[in-house]
């Protein structure tokens, strides 16, 4: 009987349930997330590389989209190390998340919020405007929005977040797979028609 079930009780195994499930959840997030500390500093893009770099090769991303990739977040972290020096921030925390759509990189810029939201929005609206006409700054935020397939603003977090999808990247690969494999089976299926 319903009546007679304690409501305490219930709401005790919900939260049980609850937590082992996100316990398990928290452990492949965690299986599937990184992050890096680095100095604010441009003389610590190599670190940046080296991280990216280490990422792509386990998610098999090569050619143009891990230049892509490369290219945006290295252009995003010196946008940030040119920032962080007027205002004295001395570390950028990156975290590197991935989904079975994409890969993102959250970088946390904390004082530069502000700043690196109104470039993003300048350049926004101006996106038609020629490269000559924009500044340094501009051009190089127009770059990351070129490379990468969406940028997030989170201004909660004090963060941004470059998306790459990933559902297509090695879709001409797929196809040649595919093609190699119907013929290896027609001449397999000819094989046996001849026999």
């Amino acid at each position: 009987m319903l009546c007679c079930i304690n409501k305490d009780y219930l709401l005790q195994k919900q939260k049980e349930v609850w937590e082992k499930y996100t316990t398990r959840l928290k452990m492949k997030v965690n299986h599937l997330t990184r992050q890096i500390r680095l100095k604010t500093s441009e003389t610590e893009t190599r670190k940046l590389e080296e991280f990216i770099e280490q990422i792509c090769d386990e998610y098999h991303i090569y050619d143009a989209y891990y230049g892509n990739i490369l290219a945006a977040n290295t252009i995003a972290f010196e946008i940030i190390s040119g920032s962080g020096e007027k205002y004295n921030e001395p570390f950028t925390d990156i975290y590197f998340n991935s989904s079975p759509t994409g890969l993102f990189f959250t970088m946390k810029i904390h004082g530069l919020f502000l700043e690196f939201a109104s470039l993003y929005e300048r350049v926004s609206k101006n996106m038609d405007k020629v490269g000559g006409e924009l500044r340094t700054e501009e051009r190089s935020m127009l770059m990351i929005k070129l490379l990468s397939d969406n940028i997030k603003l989170d201004p909660e977090g004090e963060s941004i977040t470059l998306v790459f999808n990933v559902t297509g990247i090695n879709e001409p690969l797929s196809i040649q797979r595919i093609e190699l494999l119907e013929k290896y089976y027609s001449k397999l299926l000819e094989k046996e028609k001849a026999r």
